[in-house]
């Protein structure tokens, strides 16, 4: 027999996702609506808060009962003009993103200080709220203080995400035995970081490369003390695009500020693919019968280096005085085996692979008979994927093959954690020939069960590429907007095929 197609019934019974082709629903472009932002604080510009005005005690007040909106439990429209009257501090109304709050007894919890917080007042105050601390969950915090929506605003749904700040603005915080480094970009900015410490016996000095928007940005930061290395940890908020590196300190005390930081915009001249940094094996074990899992870290724990979701590098081989190069895409830490890293410390610090191992290939055979502590070199991140881009829509289509699988598996908890626009739909296609190729199955069945909202389809197929169009074309139970595809090259061309022939927005899809 020279076609066989399966489709993994027990997706379909489960999800009940095949329709009758004359059902397919037409995607159009969904809007993006106000919703919650990132429950995170920015420290600067803080004033003393006087006894019992704490965020604890603001929070027991909202518990309390009290009618803080001053509407009595109702929800009243506000326009411009009703909104301009309340402008001083014991009558005080803003607006966030087409929400009037009644911030009146907020003043004096507000860590910025009354007079920071009256420049809002009487006004749409979302540009200025944006502009200081746009990852705060004011939804939250203001919760008890909803008037209602801006009269003018009602039935108007914001077209784009706020316009991207030209540089990272860098902030810090501390405890008495951390420092907290920030870099703020914006929202699903999608940032990438290469972080490496001065080689001198005294560790104070950081090079910090931030990729954000096509450019790379350089800092070079002078601690006020010594931290030991590597960081404790290095966090990437997807949805604020907040940047937090959290270093511990050789002595645990109080520092006056974190110390000097010189900033410089590298823009185009850096080239990713060809800067290389060396990093060695830590780990190597199959996945299945013909990939593995290969997991690399910076030779000495010298650098950190974080991908940005959906981007590749390049690995660097040298065979027999042949330089060797090709791409892979790095993946989530959680989708490796459970006898993992030995140590916290190397999970954060290392980058994890899932390969293939063609036989007849240049590259992953040699990478496959590599062993611990081998040199590959790997050259900072690159990319054309914008993250933001999914943020306009709530029904997302992946289509994915084999190996294909590696883009898609970093996309999964940013966008069904994302509170902004929260998905309604996530639906991974997955295209394998055999049950036995399919990658890290467990996990994403548990991604399924976690999240209702998330759906896999299993389809295993030796057929003809052009056999499976019928299955893209009836498998919907809502109106997709945004596809993004990653397998073969053929692979991805049916796939374009069939979305020409269904007149789907060619402006709404990503192929990695």
């Amino acid at each position: 027999m020279d076609f066989l197609f399966v489709v993994d019934m027990s997706d379909l019974k489960s999800k009940a996702l095949i329709t009758s082709a004359d059902n397919l629903q037409i995607p159009r472009t969904t809007s993006i609506s106000p919703s919650n932002g990132s429950a995170t604080g920015n420290p600067r510009n803080k004033c003393a808060l006087k006894p019992g005005y704490s965020l604890m005690s603001w929070i027991r007040l909202c518990k309390s009962g009290t009618d803080l909106s001053g509407t009595a439990g109702k929800i009243l429209p506000v326009t411009n003009e009703e909104l301009a009257r309340h402008n001083n501090v014991n009558d005080a109304w803003l607006a966030i993103r087409g929400k009037v709050f009644n911030v009146t007894r907020y003043m004096e919890f507000h860590p910025g200080g009354v007079n920071e917080l009256l420049r809002g007042t009487g006004k749409d105050a979302t540009k200025l709220f944006d502009e200081v601390h746009a990852w705060v969950n004011y939804p939250q915090l203001l919760e008890k203080c909803y008037v209602g929506p801006l009269k003018n605003d009602c039935h108007k749904m914001p077209l784009k995400l706020s316009d991207p700040p030209s540089f990272p603005r860098f902030d810090w915080m501390q405890q008495r035995s951390e420092v907290i480094l920030c870099i703020h970009t914006y929202c699903f900015a999608n940032p990438g970081i290469l972080l490496k410490h001065k080689t001198t016996e005294v560790k104070t000095g950081l090079d910090l490369l931030v990729y954000v928007d096509k450019n790379w940005h350089q800092f070079y930061i002078e601690l006020t003390g010594a931290v030991y290395w590597p960081p404790k940890t290095v966090y990437s908020n997807v949805e604020t695009g907040k940047l937090e590196i959290v270093l511990r300190k050789q002595m645990p005390v109080s520092w006056s500020s974190y110390g000097t930081i010189k900033s410089i915009k590298v823009e185009q001249a850096l080239k990713s693919e060809e800067e290389m940094y060396n990093f060695q094996v830590l780990r190597k074990v199959d996945l299945n019968h013909n990939s593995f899992e290969f997991n690399l870290q910076s030779v000495g724990q010298e650098a950190m280096l974080i991908v940005p979701i959906g981007y590749h590098v390049t690995f660097q081989l040298n065979f027999e005085g042949v330089v060797l190069e090709r791409s892979y895409t790095p993946v989530p830490h959680k989708y490796m085996s459970a006898n993992g890293l030995s140590s916290a410390s190397e999970a954060s610090t290392s980058l994890d692979f899932l390969i293939k191992r063609n036989a007849f290939g240049k590259i992953s055979p040699r990478l496959y008979k590599l062993q611990e502590k081998d040199i590959v070199r790997v050259s900072l991140p690159y990319g054309k994927f914008l993250l933001n881009a999914l943020a306009l829509h709530r029904n997302i289509l992946l289509v994915a093959a084999g190996s294909g699988i590696t883009p898609m598996l970093g996309l999964f908890e940013p966008l069904l954690k994302r509170n902004i626009n929260r998905i309604e739909r996530l639906l991974l296609m997955y295209f394998n020939k055999t049950p036995l190729d399919i990658w890290v199955h467990d996990k994403l069945r548990m991604v399924e069960v976690d999240d209702e909202r998330f759906c896999l389809l299993n389809i295993h197929s030796y057929a003809n590429m052009e056999q499976f169009k019928p299955l893209i074309k009836n498998t919907t139970t809502s109106t997709f907007t945004y596809v993004a595809i990653c397998g073969p090259d053929g692979f991805n061309s049916t796939v374009l095929e069939i979305l020409k022939e269904l007149n789907f927005n060619m402006n709404q899809l990503q192929v990695f």
